[in-house]
């Protein structure tokens, strides 16, 4: 074991610098080459949820959609509503029931998927880059216990973001009473930009702290919220910037195929949209690799003896 640990940090020092963010979006992109197989398999499961999902929006969806507008219109704007007709609020109300019922089991599916896919990329990322490619049977069983700890990282960061928000909404109330003029907007546009740089870094934040709650057995919640607070102390700016690039190739994707998908005919928008959701699984992917291997840059600032089965590559200790 000791013999192990001396490998450890020899391979941290010398093998291992600091990879940067250049480096981290490189050796992102080797390791999604080496998992072939299971970076397809992923990216396979996430745009056949889409497509099935973009599918059901329009055959189960947009019907009852239409009905309810058309419903609304009915209703009489110069009658009190105990007067007009209550089997149009009925129908009204029947579609509520079924666009909300539609939405909370498209959640529930839309949870699972993501959380699978987050943690078979996360896993397969992890290991590769300790030198061990895995196959679809050892990542089933890998991921395996590793679903319900990120579920529950979410939540709390949901909790944190209201909170977050609504002390924000609190402040810009108050700065709004007591403030006028040029020193109201003078504020307003320092919220704003607070806010932009605080969604950057709470987006990034969040997903280290997704990858902590898969990669790290018992951290979930609160635990891993605090591990990868600790973990990204000197590395707040790398992780932003990493965020900023994946959130730009993001919106980049959306506006572009916003502007082809206009005026086209019918075939070629079909083709437009396929082509944004396969680019929408590859980047969701592309995030779960890159922070994973923010991950492993962050955990290099922490102590040998937590590191030690971290960087010493699998095979070099094998041969040790």
């Amino acid at each position: 074991m000791e013999n192990q640990k001396t490998l450890a940090y020899f391979f941290k020092k010398e093998v291992q610098p600091s990879l940067g963010i250049l480096g981290i979006l490189r050796e992102s992109f080797k390791i999604t080459i080496r998992n072939g197989r299971i970076t397809v398999f992923v990216t396979f499961i996430m745009f056949s949820y889409y497509a099935v999902v973009g599918l059901a929006d329009h055959l189960l969806l947009a019907p009852v959609l239409q009905d309810m507008v058309t419903k609304s219109k009915l209703v009489p704007k110069d009658v009190k509503i105990s007067k007009a007709d209550p089997s149009i609020f009925k129908s009204i109300i029947k579609d509520v029931r079924y666009f909300l019922t539609y939405e909370l089991v498209l959640l529930f599916f839309s949870c699972l998927v993501l959380t699978f896919s987050l943690a078979a990329t996360v896993h397969s990322t992890y290991e590769a880059y300790t030198a061990k490619v895995l196959s679809l049977k050892d990542l089933f069983s890998g991921t395996r216990g590793r679903l319900k700890r990120p579920l529950i990282t979410t939540l709390w960061m949901i909790l944190i973001i209201i909170a977050s928000a609504t002390l924000l909404f609190i402040f810009i109330g108050l700065t709004g009473v007591m403030t006028g003029g040029s020193l109201l907007t003078a504020l307003d546009c320092t919220v704003l930009v607070f806010g932009v740089f605080y969604y950057i870094y709470i987006s990034a934040f969040w997903m280290l702290s997704l990858v902590v709650s898969v990669v790290e057995d018992n951290m979930s919640g609160m635990k891993a919220l605090d591990k990868a607070n600790e973990l990204m102390k000197g590395k707040r700016l790398q992780g932003c910037v990493l965020m900023m690039l994946l959130m730009f190739a993001s919106g980049t994707i959306y506006v572009t195929s916003f502007i082809l998908a206009a005026n086209q005919v019918k075939l070629v928008g079909l083709a437009i949209h396929i082509s944004k959701f396969w680019s929408f699984c590859v980047l969701k992917l592309s995030l779960f690799v890159v922070f994973t291997m923010f991950y492993h840059e962050c955990k290099k600032g922490q102590p040998v003896e937590e590191n030690a089965n971290l960087y010493a590559p699998i095979s070099a200790i094998d041969q040790f």
